[in-house]
């Protein structure tokens, strides 16, 4: 049975783990450091981690995902849930961006990296998004916001690429740009399909 204590140790080292992900990916993951930067034994790392290395990153990339996934919990139902989505997103990756550390790019970064394991993590959560995005859209058709002809699953899969890759490409060429700019665009590619009454209904934010 692991003691407060013990949690708390495991605790700082996926932190650290996951701190070195976002900023540098799973090459620059060194034990050495992460056990010199949380003042852990190797002992103690190997004792929670017994897998070493490639065990820590798995921890690590699946609490990267849930951090993300807690971020935004709201229901994507309204073409107001969607906005506030999206200025949230970008809010939070203007401010990570700041220290070199967007957790999107760096999620999307791994999807093709050596270990299947994270691989199959990292595409599962990814469906998952997926999944969530399409039952806001199909709510919205059923609540007569969209259009019947919307295609909530491809809208769904539109807003997934261009998050992952909006942001990988911000994080190649330094800039903030692309992933607002695409983001935006797409919300209003969405808006599109807005019913009439929808686009002419007194405070809509469709129009």
């Amino acid at each position: 049975m692991t003691t407060a204590k013990g949690a708390a140790t495991r605790t700082r080292i996926v932190d650290a783990a996951v701190d070195v992900l976002v900023r540098g990916g799973r090459e620059a993951v060194n034990l050495d450091e992460i056990l010199a930067t949380t003042r852990t034994s190797k002992g103690q790392l190997f004792h929670y981690f017994p897998g070493g290395k490639q065990e820590l990153i798995r921890v690590a990339t699946e609490q990267q995902i849930q951090r993300l996934a807690i971020e935004s919990t709201e229901r994507l139902d309204t073409f107001e849930a969607w906005q506030r989505w999206i200025d949230e997103i970008i809010r939070l990756h203007r401010l990570q961006a700041r220290d070199d550390a967007c957790e999107v790019a760096a999620l999307a970064g791994r999807i093709l990296g050596p270990d299947p394991v994270e691989r199959t993590l990292l595409g599962t959560n990814f469906a998952a998004w997926h999944a969530r995005l399409a039952s806001g859209l199909v709510a919205m058709k059923e609540s007569a916001l969209l259009r019947e002809d919307a295609d909530a699953d491809a809208m769904a899969a539109l807003f997934v690429t261009t998050l992952q890759g909006g942001a990988v490409v911000d994080k190649a060429t330094g800039t903030l740009n692309y992933l607002e700019a695409s983001l935006r665009a797409t919300l209003d590619y969405l808006r599109g399909f807005a019913r009439r009454d929808e686009v002419h209904r007194p405070g809509s934010s469709s129009t």
